[in-house]
């Protein structure tokens, strides 16, 4: 993890807070995301979406944003992640609210804990902020093919402990769900540049799935 990352988060921290307590939260994330399983949601998913951010704050269409409220949520929206729980959200915003302390209900924190409980069904979104952060979470969708590649393999290392059989279930219901959507991002500069990518990567890997599957006979 680079240096500078924790740079960021300090500046970040006194900015959104105004308080201490950037070591005690810095050592809470440090904690998750340098977890061994986490073979995608580590620190270079972070800094992937930090730089993706960076480069979109540059565009007229978000010009008007919280940027320090979506850094605050793309750095803790994955903090808690145990794939054998379907509350990892919840328990992400509750973090950052926790080392909020006195700060918990200032608009930067509850702007922030409200994306990070928005990743948890990716669903449209009224405000703005959260639609550009759901759509940074989903970039990944629309990468190159090995990229892509590279990262659902990563999927499937975090849950290795899922059976075969019930991970081909799984992913797949994932996958359909995604493709029946009638549109992946939220955001029109988003959409332009990923949209018919991520469908591709999408239906690539469900072919592969459906054609890898065991047999049940």
């Amino acid at each position: 993890m680079d240096d500078r990352l924790r740079q960021r988060f300090d500046g970040l921290w006194a900015r959104t807070t105004g308080a201490p307590g950037a070591e005690a939260a810095w050592r809470a994330l440090d904690a998750g995301y340098g977890e061994a399983a986490r073979h995608y949601h580590g620190w270079r998913h972070i800094a992937d979406l930090l730089e993706g951010h960076d480069a979109a704050r540059a565009l007229p269409d978000f010009a008007e944003l919280d940027h320090d409220a979506i850094d605050l949520a793309i750095v803790f929206h994955d903090a808690v992640y145990d794939t054998a729980r379907a509350d990892n959200e919840a328990r992400s915003a509750d973090l950052l609210r926790s080392h909020a302390g006195p700060q918990a209900d200032s608009g930067p924190i509850r702007a922030a804990e409200a994306m990070i409980r928005a990743t948890a069904a990716h669903a449209p979104s009224a405000d703005p902020a959260t639609r550009l952060m759901l759509d940074l979470d989903l970039a990944v969708l629309g990468a190159a093919g090995t990229v892509y590649e590279a990262y659902a393999a990563a999927i499937r290392c975090e849950y290795a402990a899922v059976p075969d059989a019930a991970w081909y279930i799984g992913r797949a219901a994932v996958l359909d769900r995604f493709l029946a959507r009638p549109r992946l991002y939220q955001t029109d500069p988003f959409r332009d540049r990923f949209e018919t990518s991520a469908r591709a990567n999408l239906a690539a890997e469900l072919h592969a799935l459906r054609a890898d599957r065991p047999s049940v006979e």
